[in-house]
């Protein structure tokens, strides 16, 4: 037992004691914070998202991202493609080019012709049992513009049929036709000259197909600007193709007709 006056210096140095180890504890508490216990840590409600997030093990996956947003529609989806080559810049405008004039009136003063020009087009018929592309021929006294063939006032081939025998007979004389002679091809009020350069007469009826082909040669279109005639020959017959082959001069309106 201890005395009245040892009692209180005993209990003071107890204190000391368990004070002194208390403070030894909270010491290296703070310098090494995993010897609290987790319960500790758990027990502050700001402590528990922190010690989840760093002790989470990095073995698993973190949430999905949210999705991107969709892109403006006015950029593209896709990522473009290194191999392709600059687009370059448009080129400048060209000037522009007369479109010409469709012909609607053919005058050849030296075999007494004044006719008006229809537009006509072709169609597929059997010939032989072979298809061949067949330019129709106006059912009247009127010369037949083929459709495609270039108009008057513009380089390339200006290409007119006509019947010789019926249908109004309109290209009946043009086997008269001389070079040297003039063409007036019109365009309503707009008058374009022609000389004639030549004048073929060329085997057609029970020809081979390469020898008709070749024939037809004369229709297809040029560089230079030229008017070709085309009709049959003689009167009443099949047997051969006249072809008539103009070249623009000069206009001359004294001339014109």
């Amino acid at each position: 037992m201890f005395d009245s006056q040892s009692s209180p210096r005993g209990l003071l140095s107890t204190l000391l004691v368990m004070l002194g180890l208390l403070l030894l504890l909270a010491g290296g508490a703070m310098m090494n914070p995993g010897l609290v216990p987790y319960v500790s840590i758990a027990a502050h409600p700001t402590a528990q998202p922190e010690a989840t997030a760093l002790f989470q093990p990095a073995s698993l996956p973190s949430s999905d991202p949210p999705d991107p947003p969709a892109p403006p529609a006015f950029l593209p989806s896709f990522e473009p493609d290194e191999d392709l080559a600059p687009v370059a810049p448009p080129p400048p405008t060209p000037t522009p080019v007369p479109e010409g004039y469709p012909p609607t009136r053919i005058v050849i003063p030296a075999i007494g012709l004044d006719a008006p020009v229809v537009t006509t087009t072709w169609e597929v018929v059997d010939v032989g049992g072979v298809q061949q592309a067949v330019w129709q021929v106006p059912p009247m006294r009127a010369a037949g513009w083929h459709q495609g063939s270039a108009p008057l006032g513009v380089p390339g081939n200006t290409v007119l049929n006509g019947h010789n025998t019926t249908h109004g007979e309109v290209f009946r004389d043009l086997y008269r036709v001389q070079p040297g002679d003039r063409i007036f091809l019109y365009s309503n009020s707009r008058v374009f000259v022609y000389e004639v350069d030549e004048v073929l007469i060329l085997p057609e009826a029970g020809q081979p197909l390469e020898v008709r082909l070749a024939n037809a040669r004369y229709i297809q279109p040029t560089q230079d600007e030229r008017v070709t005639l085309v009709t049959c020959h003689p009167y009443g017959s099949l047997r051969y193709r006249l072809i008539v082959i103009a070249k623009p001069i000069e206009v001359v309106p004294s001339e014109a007709k």
